[in-house]
């Protein structure tokens, strides 16, 4: 039996719903006969707290507040104390991060959308006069498309990258400074700086973002796009179809699961995608681009009841991701324990090596 400290965690999806990976992992792991401690990651004796225990736990948000500390704190806990942790260093590091993706996929040798990242502003404008329209414009960070848009022209481009090059923003969208009471905000915040020296306050979602400029080809004729999520040797997929006069799918609400329309090769090319980057879990989206499956985004987090509820089975895979045997497995399976049974089979092989070591 092992002691596997966990993080509590519990948050309000933007679907409306409240998640608990840790309720249920406490809930398995007692049943199962395993010690828990409940730890608080943000007091001073954390890693006293973690002292005689096998593993830890923490299925953190993308909220700047738990995110940015969470990718900070347990590649110190694998790293440092060699613990078994999930997420994993290889799972989280380039989570919310979708400048981190860019280079990792391209470095992964990973079909993507042909994408552009300029780190100064003259040569983002040179790029941009060149370009053919439309193109994709995305901030690093950012979930259910909030910070995704088209640029249809060059002047579309330059207002941005005058922005992100000057000031910085925090999103994608335009103000609105015809409203009054648009224009009544942004006076107060620009007296509150005068006066106080203090900036414009940020929402729970928000970061400064600023000093680069992240574009995509736009890739039409795609009607919706595909979810698909490994954890381990399980794939679960469905289709994502795109808001009403809108070329993005994420956040839409819209799903079908059917698993007869998911193809199996963006199954397989999951597969890859997760056993090349080493990830314990990991939802990558998928696009067509003349004919070939591409990955647009990956992220370690989502919204777990979306599987379970949704998906009628999963595949899983015997092999290698391009030639195995792919299996699909009829019957609902919760994340939450499929990551849990994978965490203690890992505790377990660390164990057993350690013991045959010595």
């Amino acid at each position: 039996m092992y002691r596997i400290a966990i993080q509590p965690d519990n948050q309000l999806l933007t679907s409306g719903r409240t998640q608990s990976f840790s309720d249920r992992w406490i809930e398995q792991l007692q049943h199962a006969g395993h010690q828990v401690r409940v730890v608080d990651a943000y007091q001073p004796d954390f890693f006293d707290q973690l002292d005689g225990c096998d593993g830890f736990m923490w299925w953190f948000a993308h909220l700047p507040s738990p995110g940015n500390f969470g990718k900070r704190l347990l590649p110190a806990i694998e790293h440092g104390l060699g613990m078994p942790v999930f997420p994993s260093w290889k799972t989280i590091w380039h989570f919310d991060d979708k400048l981190a993706q860019s280079y990792l996929l391209q470095a992964a040798n990973i079909p993507m959308p042909q994408t552009w990242v300029f780190w100064r502003r003259a040569e983002a404008l040179d790029f941009c006069e060149q370009a053919q329209y439309p193109l994709v414009i995305k901030l690093t960070s950012g979930i259910i498309s909030e910070n995704v848009r088209l640029l249809h022209n060059v002047a579309e481009a330059q207002y941005w990258i005058k922005r992100l090059f000057g000031s910085g923003i925090v999103t994608l969208e335009r103000p609105n400074l015809r409203h009054p009471r648009s224009i009544a905000t942004r006076l107060r915040e620009a007296l509150r700086l005068v006066l106080t020296g203090q900036p414009p306050k940020l929402g729970l979602r928000t970061d400064l973002q600023k000093g680069y400029l992240l574009v995509q080809e736009f890739l039409p004729n795609n009607d919706w796009d595909v979810r698909v999520t490994v954890i381990g040797n399980r794939a679960f997929a469905f289709r994502r179809f795109n808001r009403p006069d809108d070329f993005r799918a994420s956040g839409s609400g819209l799903r079908d699961s059917d698993p007869a329309k998911i193809s199996l090769n963006l199954v397989r090319l999951a597969f890859r995608v997760a056993q090349c980057l080493g990830t314990q879990s990991i939802a990558v989206d998928g696009l067509r681009r003349d004919g070939q499956n591409v990955i647009t985004e990956i992220s370690y987090y989502y919204e777990g009841w979306a599987l379970h509820e949704e998906c009628p089975g999963h595949w899983e895979l015997d092999g290698d991701p391009d030639t195995g045997q792919l299996h699909f497995v009829e019957g609902r399976v919760r994340p939450e324990d499929a990551i849990l049974e994978d965490f203690l089979a890992a505790i377990a092989a660390k164990s057993l090596s350690s013991r045959t070591t010595i």
